[in-house]
């Protein structure tokens, strides 16, 4: 059971399923017609971005028990990165309606995936200053939300929902972040390091709590949603009982797995 599960982690399957779940789950919601193939594109999208992040990372001289994993089994991810990467490409162009914005945000959204990991002049973009986080939040949000809502024209609320599901975004990440406090350079200033982990708990609750207001403003039968509200209850949580010895499993499988559950509460 646990090297079944030490898989679905480590190929981050866990996360691309949970990413795919959002976007459909919230396109659904949208009442967007290709909701599913909008949902394989961020499923297939993060697999590739997240395993092909993994394997620059696997370079480097850090040694995790993660990444330790995808040296052994790099040729595999390789593979798996190809793959992925042809099925979320033929996906784009598939669903694309030939706006320039969403071209402009795919080009960001890749050279931030790019530099994010890969290094010039000896530094990547996580290793910046204070920015490591909304790197992250910004890309989540630009391929799960954004892209359908501006390719299918959709105008009402789109600043709202970019902005709620901003927050929520970097609410669920901080947990990573103390996590990777023993592994980060103190020069990345991430908000645990800055904040201290207690205020960096208390950060994220009160942007998954900002999200819920705003979110339910937007859509008022999210809070009789029993699905919905079990998924923030259980992330709220995860976030309080969060601390640096935590590990892949709690961050990677239980917090990103929560992430699917909000996604599919948004179908009901």
């Amino acid at each position: 059971m646990k090297r079944f599960l030490t898989y679905l982690i480590y190929t981050n399957l866990v996360v691309a399923f949970s990413a795919g779940f959002l976007s459909a789950g919230f396109c659904y919601q949208q009442e967007i017609e290709n909701w599913v193939l909008y949902g394989l594109f961020s499923f297939f999208s993060t697999l590739a971005v997240y395993n092909g992040q993994r394997i620059f990372k696997a370079k480097e001289n850090k040694e995790t028990e993660w990444l330790t994993w995808v040296k052994i089994h790099h040729k595999i991810l390789i593979a798996f990165v190809f793959i992925c990467s042809l099925f979320s490409t033929g996906l784009f162009f598939f669903l694309d309606q030939n706006i320039t914005t969403i071209y402009f945000l795919f080009i960001l959204t890749g050279c931030i995936s790019i530099l994010y990991v890969v290094r010039i002049k000896g530094r990547n973009m996580r290793e910046l200053p204070f920015i490591k986080i909304h790197l992250i939040a910004l890309s989540w949000v630009i391929v799960l939300i954004l892209f359908p809502l501006l390719n299918e024209s959709i105008v009402s609320f789109r600043q709202e929902y970019t902005f709620a599901f901003y927050c929520y975004v970097l609410a669920v990440t901080i947990p990573f972040d103390i996590r990777d406090i023993k592994y980060d350079s103190p020069s990345q200033k991430t908000i645990p390091q800055i904040m201290g982990i207690k205020f960096a708990k208390i950060l994220s609750v009160l942007l998954l709590i900002v999200f819920f207001f705003i979110i339910t403003s937007i859509e008022p039968s999210l809070r009789i949603n029993i699905l919905f509200v079990i998924s923030i209850i259980i992330q709220l949580f995860l976030l309080l009982l969060m601390n640096e010895k935590r590990g892949d499993f709690y961050c990677a499988g239980l917090i990103d797995g929560t992430i699917g559950l909000m996604g599919l509460s948004l179908f009901f």
